[in-house]
């Protein structure tokens, strides 16, 4: 086995290989992802499976670069790997441009599989990508109902989008709005500042739900502490926005889905299909409430739903 310290470094590096494996006589898996403790995560996975990462298998790790993952989903499909493994949408967007031939494991959370031409079917994928996607439906209507829950008062939401990048979830939560019971608006985080956009939710008198996507997670601290200073109550699609200071978020657990995607890996690598293999969910999602922020906005948090909590910032 390689040392943790080694093999840490060789996923910086870009490889996990021990010194003296030829390349030839083993399969390798490319992974396309800029977090290392998440590319670290997937090869446990894979080891999981009974694989010897660097004996039996040759794991590399490519990060975005200056064109968004395009020079390096062309640089594994070249090599080439026996599998990609993608952790976010414009990876795997990347790696579907790449290549028809190799199989794909998608990790996106952000987007219909089915909208974005990357299978034909969840059941039966037909062409060379699968992975992991969002029930984008139900996750979005069990946010927004966690943070009408939180404040039960609220009769208006609005939803800050990314541009096309949201646009699915956006849809979601659009349906889930008469079952909910209250207005749901979006509003174009490109608009303003993060003090103008959390200006205008409060101006509204609503409460603000942030959706996913690299812009907005990026954003995810301005917001969040922004909508404090407002009195605004926010939740977020993603868990490290209550890390951050939201009152809430509610999203799939990362480190579980890539973990996950070793297992998938360990299928295809063993000669299934990517075509046969049905979509999956991600494998648990998490509720996470911030009393801190709670108390700031002088919102006491129900029993029940502290009770359905699976981490409370204190």
């Amino acid at each position: 086995m390689i040392g943790r310290r080694a093999f840490v470094a060789g996923l910086a590096a870009g490889l996990v290989a021990r010194g003296g494996v030829a390349w030839s006589a083993v399969p390798r898996v490319g992974i396309l992802t800029d977090h290392i403790p998440l590319a670290a995560i997937f090869v446990q996975g894979l080891s999981d499976a009974a694989w010897d990462v660097g004996e039996d298998v040759i794991v590399l790790r490519r990060g975005s670069g200056a064109d968004h993952w395009r020079s390096a989903a062309r640089e594994l499909a070249r090599l080439p790997v026996s599998v990609i493994v993608a952790g976010e949408h414009t990876a795997a967007r990347a790696a579907r441009e790449a290549t028809d031939a190799i199989p794909i494991v998608a990790i996106d959370f952000e987007h219909d599989p089915i909208a974005s031409g990357f299978v034909r079917t969840l059941a039966r994928p037909g062409a060379n990508v699968t992975g992991f996607f969002c029930d984008l439906d139900d996750a979005m209507a069990r946010l927004a109902r966690a943070l009408l829950e939180a404040v039960p008062t609220t009769r208006r939401m609005v939803a800050l989008t990314d541009g096309a990048s949201t646009d699915a979830q956006a849809g979601a939560l659009r349906r889930a709005r008469a079952a909910l019971g209250v207005e749901i608006e979006t509003l174009d985080s490109a608009g303003g500042s993060p003090d103008a956009l959390a200006r205008r939710v409060a101006a509204a008198h609503a409460a603000m739900i942030v959706l996913t996507s690299p812009q907005l997670q990026a954003d995810a601290t301005p917001l969040a502490k922004r909508a404090i200073r407002r009195k605004v109550a926010s939740a977020g699609a993603f868990v490290r926005y209550a890390q951050v200071g939201g009152l809430l978020a509610r999203g799939p657990s990362v480190p579980d889905t890539f973990r996950r995607a070793g297992a998938t890996v360990d299928r295809l690598l063993r000669g299934a299909r990517a075509a046969d293999l049905a979509v999956e969910r991600p494998p648990r999602f998490e509720l996470v409430l911030n009393a801190r922020t709670a108390a700031a906005l002088e919102v006491p948090l129900p029993p029940s739903l502290s009770a359905s909590a699976d981490h409370i910032i204190r």
